[in-house]
């Protein structure tokens, strides 16, 4: 979302929610006068505009950002944002694919109705019944119940996040057009981060938090969500000790990722 847009319409209406005018489009300084509003009435639960006493002018983008973060805090859990799925059969078959949790699912392409039911051809790209567009992964997005501390991790800079996410998608197990992908989607937030902590969510941890069921099971399931915290300086972490998987028979991959 960018934020930005929504600025002064939001600044509007928390003001009017507290009894205040709304403010000026002149210019991006604001006077914040609450002497005709009863000042015993704040938002309840939100941070209180400034007084006249303290300050007679602020900064809307400051105290906005303030606003926002506070609303952003409340809004539930993260968003597992840009989870795919991809399939490596080693012959023909129809296969289904459904959540154990799916009261979490968000977004989902093709469309989840109470499962996928689909027709893998030996590429590893497959059709839906009813539809002939041919597919070559599965995409949903999903609130993200899992609790990442960052007590270990790794810590990424602007520069080095190429390397970095090449090193350790490849050490994992996953394939050069899956690691393609997956750093087209997550390095503009490395970058635009500058400094972050990075924390991989692997397979074992994945099948506990987000559990899937298939009607045939993967000789191999990798399964990653990345999780990344931007920090405003260098940070010490203990190193996170990845696990490789080895590649065979009928395989299963999954990536996506949360913003913390």
């Amino acid at each position: 979302m960018k934020k930005q847009t929504l600025l002064l319409p939001l600044f509007a209406l928390l003001l009017a929610g507290c009894g205040a005018p709304p403010p000026s489009q002149g210019s991006n300084e604001i006077s914040i006068g609450l002497s005709s509003a009863d000042p015993s009435v704040t938002c309840s639960g939100m941070t209180t505009a400034p007084s006249e006493e303290s300050s007679s002018s602020v900064n809307m983008q400051d105290y906005l950002s303030s606003i926002i973060a506070e609303i952003e805090s409340r809004s539930g859990e993260p968003i597992e944002r840009k989870p795919i799925i991809y399939f490596y059969p080693e012959e023909e078959m129809d296969l289904s694919v459904t959540f154990v949790n799916e009261e979490m699912l968000t977004t989902t392409y093709p469309k989840y109705d109470g499962g996928w039911n689909i027709h893998l051809k030996e590429d590893g790209t497959f059709t839906i019944p009813g539809s002939d567009r041919e597919y070559y992964a599965l995409y949903y997005e999903a609130e993200s119940t899992y609790e990442c501390t960052f007590d270990e991790g790794f810590y990424v800079t602007k520069e080095n996040a190429i390397s970095f996410l090449e090193e350790k998608m490849d050490y994992m197990g996953f394939t050069n057009r899956e690691t393609d992908e997956f750093i087209m989607y997550w390095l503009p937030i490395l970058e635009s981060n500058e400094k972050s902590l990075v924390y991989f969510e692997q397979t074992e941890e994945r099948n506990e938090d987000a559990p899937l069921v298939f009607s045939t099971e993967p000789d191999t399931l990798i399964r990653t969500m990345i999780h990344i915290k931007k920090v405003d300086a260098a940070t010490t972490i203990k190193e996170q000790a990845l696990t490789h998987y080895e590649r065979t028979g009928f395989t299963v991959t999954e990536w996506g990722g949360v913003e913390h």
